[in-house]
């Protein structure tokens, strides 16, 4: 693998629009990415107690439960869980949350994302000796 791929990191992607969830997951894929697709925070919790993630990558307006309240209690059952937020209002809903996140403006392109990805796998690098 060429030496600035970040490490492939496990992804649970939250988006109700089955096109946009589609795009992201195959890209995210196509970076080398594991990743776990899910319509809704409902479909989500599931996964997030069946096997453990790095990074949830969630829209912030979900059909029912938002993706702020899902990262609430994603964050509750897996407080290392990094969080990402892909939004259409910019930061304005995730720039006051009581824990660390980092949020897309959308529509983002590859180069955004895959900054994000690679500031969140630093932070889960384990510092060097």
């Amino acid at each position: 693998p060429p030496a600035d791929a970040a490490r492939p990191l496990r992804l649970l992607v939250v988006e109700d629009n089955a096109d946009a969830r589609y795009l992201v997951c195959e890209t995210l894929r196509a970076l080398g990415h594991e990743v776990q697709p899910a319509a809704t925070g409902e479909d989500a919790l599931p996964e997030l107690a069946r096997q453990p993630f790095d990074v949830l990558f969630t829209d912030v307006s979900l059909p029912g439960m938002s993706g702020v309240e899902l990262a609430r209690l994603a964050r509750k059952q897996s407080p290392a869980l990094q969080l990402l937020f892909a939004s259409g209002y910019g930061d304005a809903l995730t720039r006051h949350l009581e824990f660390p996140a980092q949020s897309l403006q959308k529509p983002y392109d590859i180069e955004q994302l895959q900054a994000a990805l690679e500031q969140i796998a630093q932070r889960l690098a384990p510092r060097p000796a």
